[in-house]
């Protein structure tokens, strides 16, 4: 096996299939909803800069945002399974794979950190400086400090469970925390006596572990296969994904939700769908994410047309995600034991899908109304919301399936539907 070209072509492989999947992203109107919410969002973005308080906390808040894209340090190896039998053998001749994937994950990461400064650049010039080369010297150190991130989480990689690998986690992100209030803040001294104390820590606490402990195989496959379904997760919001793996989540505090959603037990599709939403993979997730982002935004955005196309791009991004809730139980051949006709299947997951959006249109209303007090304002939300919400379900939805599952074979307008 040739190790110098192993990396590479795991690299292409995987982003030919992920390339594939970009295409069904990019053709759908997902993109066209993110695209107009860019628009909106720096039109309002300017405006926002000017009524904000003068007390405004802006360093802590970019702190924060780039504490948490910073801090994460998502370190990519393209490593499979089977590499914990077959690669271990020949650990000391991976030098190369490693460098090559830690090269990888350090530009990926670097160019998400100088996209979230371009967007926050506005508030850094008008509330913490206008000194522009003060601006690309912050950028460089950050950058810096992604690299640091990234040396020093590969040698936490090795560490054994025990106290030691809990408690090394907490003193590098405190260190990136700190470092990056220094930088934001312009208080450059203590900003360079945290650099220095970062050197130091990886020179005397982090380096040493690549002599007293060995490559965790397990711990990096995990992590690998994590990232892998998370793009996977992404993907099926828009197709369907076969490799991704189902999850359940328990969630007995929801479990009352299943019996508002679903009615009664009798209705066989409509149980197995509620407890699909509330339990299995990220589909109640999803909801909840949704929802807050819409409240928050329906609780400060400015009455008027702004209110109104935030409503229903929320309402869009929830729906559109929800439907891969659909295929959930394809895979599943005792479904078909079920003595109820398939055709039923469409309009219960119809009617489900239209009692969980009326939920959100509900909430979005009420917060619409605690932001204006406005009757016209919430009434325009809920009416619009409401009109959305069934003419997705009863035109749009019949649509989506066909195009991205291929399992609904009669027009469920027509003919009542058909479930596979």
């Amino acid at each position: 096996m040739n190790v110098q070209t192993l990396w590479k072509q795991r690299a292409n492989d995987y982003w030919s299939m992920a390339i594939r999947y970009l295409r069904y992203i990019g053709n759908s109107g997902f993109l066209f909803t993110v695209y107009v919410a860019i628009l909106v969002g720096s039109f309002y973005y300017g405006k926002l800069l000017k009524i904000l308080p003068e007390v405004f906390p802006a360093a802590e808040v970019i702190t924060i945002l780039l504490f948490l894209l910073v801090g994460r340090g998502k370190i990519r190896t393209f490593m499979k399974t089977a590499d914990a039998n077959f690669l271990l053998p020949m650990e000391d001749r991976l030098r190369s794979y490693i460098q090559k994937s830690l090269m990888y994950s350090f530009v990926t990461q670097s160019f998400n950190v100088v996209l979230i400064m371009l967007v926050l650049g506005p508030l850094y010039f008008a509330r913490i400086s206008s000194d522009r080369v003060t601006f690309l010297a912050v950028l460089v150190l950050l950058i810096l400090m992604v690299g640091w991130n990234l040396i020093v989480k590969w040698e936490e990689l090795r560490v054994p469970n025990g106290m030691k690998r809990n408690l090394l986690p907490v003193i590098r992100l405190l260190m990136i925390l700190f470092t990056i209030y220094s930088l934001v803040s312009q208080q450059w001294i203590l900003a360079g006596l945290f650099i220095l104390g970062c050197a130091v820590l990886y020179l005397v606490v982090y380096r040493p572990l690549a002599t007293r402990h060995t490559m965790k195989w397990e711990r990096l496959i995990e992590l690998e296969n994590n990232a892998l379904m998370h793009f996977y997760r992404v993907a099926n919001m828009f197709v369907e994904v076969p490799q991704l793996n189902r999850k359940v989540r328990k969630r007995t505090w929801a479990s009352p939700l299943i019996n508002l959603l679903s009615k009664d037990k009798e209705n066989v599709y409509g149980y197995m769908y509620s407890r699909a939403f509330i339990r299995s993979n990220d589909y109640f997730g999803i909801f909840m994410r949704l929802t807050i982002i819409g409240i928050v935004l329906l609780l400060f955005l400015p009455e008027g047309m702004v209110l109104w196309i935030a409503n229903l791009l929320l309402l869009y991004m929830t729906v559109i995600q929800l439907t891969t809730l659909w295929p959930h139980y394809d895979l599943k051949v005792w479904v078909d034991l079920y003595p109820v006709p398939r055709e039923n299947r469409f309009k219960i997951f119809q009617l489900l899908l239209l009692r969980i959006m009326l939920l959100q249109v509900g909430l979005f209303t009420a917060a619409s109304f605690l932001n204006h007090f406005s009757v016209f304002q919430s009434g325009v939300v809920l009416i619009t919301g409401t009109l959305f919400v069934f003419l997705f379900n009863n035109v749009m939805l019949y649509k989506q399936l066909s195009k991205r599952f291929n399992v609904i074979k009669l027009d469920p307008l027509k003919s009542g539907g058909e479930g596979r």
